[in-house]
């Protein structure tokens, strides 16, 4: 196991703590094993088991359990319907399947990924190796992939 030692300064005093590398707090072993043997059995209350509840329960949604009228689902989507500007995505990927030689173009990386049974991020990375590493290799041994942004 790895040592490393850290230098707190405070006010007047210098404290250095020894810990190690898997650790991410700089709390000394020895303040940790006194920290541990204090909490041996101490057990909490019912009243503040209720309260550390309370305090990591969501904020209630006021729409919560609740679904729009006819009337407001009409008013959405003539709102959606009447934009000056529809969205459109600005990325296209291009997916070779090297097995039966097709090539599909998709209009975006949810619907490549969704086809190909993988996640967003992995196109993304593999996006990213092409253009800094200029890596580019069959994904799962069958699809060569090609994102395309406008």
């Amino acid at each position: 196991m790895l040592l490393k030692y850290a230098i707190k300064v405070y006010k007047y005093a210098i404290k250095v703590y020894k810990y190690t590398l898997n650790e991410r707090s700089l709390i000394s072993i020895e303040s940790k094993e006194k920290i541990r043997i204090a909490s041996l059995g101490r057990k909490h209350t019912e009243a503040v088991k209720q309260i550390m509840s309370n305090s990591c329960k969501w904020v209630i949604n006021p729409f919560l359990g609740k679904i729009h009228s006819n009337k407001s689902l009409a008013l959405i989507k003539a709102a959606t319907l009447n934009r000056k500007s529809v969205p459109i995505s600005s990325i296209e990927v291009e997916v070779i399947d090297l097995y039966i030689n097709i090539t599909t173009v998709y209009k975006s990386i949810h619907k490549a990924a969704i086809a190909i049974n993988s996640d967003i991020k992995t196109i993304l990375r593999r996006e990213k190796d092409q253009k800094e590493k200029g890596i580019n290799t069959p994904y799962k041994k069958q699809y060569m992939i090609n994102v395309k942004r406008k």
